[in-house]
């Protein structure tokens, strides 16, 4: 009988698994006990799958790896790692899984073990743990990597297009102008094509934006015939970014039919520029033309309309963002609840809240500060005492949100307690605590919290009277 992994459900898979243990084949056919094991794997069943892999008088490198890539994915890195360190014969392959999947998780000091320990390193690991180092916030590791292995001449071979734009974003990231164009002339060097090559192009051309050097950039895209919309993107983010939006408009106005990708880098442009009439001028051109705006648009735009305190066009981001399945997107529902706060409408605001399902800790420091703003302070106080992580403006928003509402002694509590967890405050909680201390008319409180105003003055910057 011939047995495929996904051909088969999960029910067919144990009665055959049954029928194999009985009929003795399971002890005989290491094929068919791993096409098996391969079912359980994939159906994310680990307990039948470790069972029968416990149950194999005999295993090779697929069936150890098979079990491993199972564990990895459902989250269970440790049971891989044992796995891994049980495995009699390391194959490449599970060498590859084991490096990758830490790097990407950032569980960076157990990839770099891993990746010392290999006999034989192959472009993708070398490729996992620079990716690792870069994406997960140390670049500059990502970066001495890249000269180990360019020192190494046995190596060298394993620098390709993916690992080279990893390491351009690294220089990107580090501002480290000149390490970057030594990678850009690598680029040269090595023949790689950037006609053929749109990642290394766009990487190159965002490295130079990045970096200031936007006639670099602009040379980059001029070398290529027929750019893409994520180069040409790049090259706009970093003229926007500059202030030149003339420049930055011309590269746009030169694309015949632009990509939602292209439309954003504009808009979002036109926004940090502080021309929000433009940037909407623009988003309902897009919409003209049929383009679909994502996420990252509406919630460009959402900032662009709070700022002009418009609650029409709010609203009507808001029914897009239902259309296109963008309000459980949680940059979009704080940059809509922050709009509808600043646009004084805390019930819109309120009811979309009741809505969510997923928040992070921004998202709740703005419905800290609308539930405050109308009057609802049970439910501001609820949400900061059921925060899983507070930032300096979780506590800020709360103490004013206190103050505001007629809370001077609760307010004066969370003072203390920011005092005791040795928070590094500023001007706006000092302000929150005094006004809550004339409140209160607690004088010897408000005189002890002046003169540690003027204590931490030195370090914040904030002028007393």
């Amino acid at each position: 009988m011939e047995l495929h992994g996904v051909g088969r459900t999960l029910r067919e898979g144990r009665q055959l698994h049954v029928a194999f243990l009985k009929s003795g084949i399971l002890n005989s056919s290491l094929t068919t006990a791993n096409r098996l094991l391969q079912l359980y794997c994939r159906h994310g069943c680990l307990d039948d799958a470790s069972h029968l892999f416990d149950e194999m008088p005999q295993t090779n490198p697929f069936s150890w790896t098979t079990l491993i890539e199972a564990h990895i994915h459902s989250g269970h890195k440790d049971k891989s790692l044992h796995l891994f360190h049980a495995m009699p014969r390391k194959s490449r392959y599970s060498w590859n899984l084991l490096v990758s999947a830490f790097s990407k998780s950032g569980d960076l000091q157990v990839a770099h073990s891993l990746f010392n320990a290999m006999p034989h390193k192959n472009e993708l690991v070398w490729n996992s743990i620079i990716h690792g180092y870069s994406r997960h916030g140390n670049p500059r590791k990502a970066l001495f990597l890249f000269k180990t292995m360019n020192l190494d001449p046995s190596e060298m071979v394993y620098r390709d297009a993916f690992v080279l734009s990893t390491v351009l974003g690294a220089c990107a990231d580090l501002l480290a102008l000149n390490c970057g164009k030594q990678v850009h002339a690598r680029v040269l060097i090595d023949g790689f094509e950037l006609e053929l090559d749109k990642v290394l192009c766009m990487s190159l051309v965002s490295f130079y934006g990045k970096c200031g050097d936007l006639d670099s950039a602009a040379r980059v895209v001029g070398s290529v015939k027929e750019v893409d919309d994520f180069s040409l993107s790049a090259l706009v983010s970093g003229y926007a970014n500059a202030g030149r939006m003339r420049e930055a408009r011309r590269v746009f106005d030169s694309k015949v039919d632009p990509c939602v990708v292209l439309w954003n880098s504009i808009i979002s442009g036109y926004v940090f520029n502080g021309e929000a009439m433009e940037a909407l001028f623009l988003f309902n051109r897009l919409r003209r033309h049929g383009v679909l705006a994502d996420i990252s648009a509406v919630a460009t735009i959402l900032s662009a309309g709070s700022g002009l305190l418009v609650i029409e066009l709010v609203k009507q981001m808001h029914a897009h963002a239902c259309k296109i399945g963008a309000t459980h997107d949680v940059v979009v529902a704080s940059a809509l609840l922050d709009a509808y706060s600043k646009c004084q409408d805390p019930h819109e605001a309120c009811k979309l809240f009741s809505e969510l399902k997923t928040y992070d800790t921004i998202l709740l420091n703005t419905m800290i500060t609308v539930y405050s703003n109308c009057g609802r302070i049970e439910d501001a106080k609820w949400i900061f005492n059921t925060m899983p992580r507070k930032t300096l403006i979780s506590w800020n928003s709360i103490l004013v949100g206190l103050t505001k509402n007629a809370c001077p002694s609760e307010a004066l509590d969370v003072f203390c307690r920011m005092n005791k967890l040795d928070l590094k405050m500023d001007k706006f909680s000092f302000a929150s605590v005094i006004s809550a201390c004339a409140s209160k008319s607690s004088l010897e409180l408000g005189e002890q919290e002046a003169k540690s105003t003027t204590f931490y003055s030195k370090h914040i910057q904030i002028a007393m009277p």
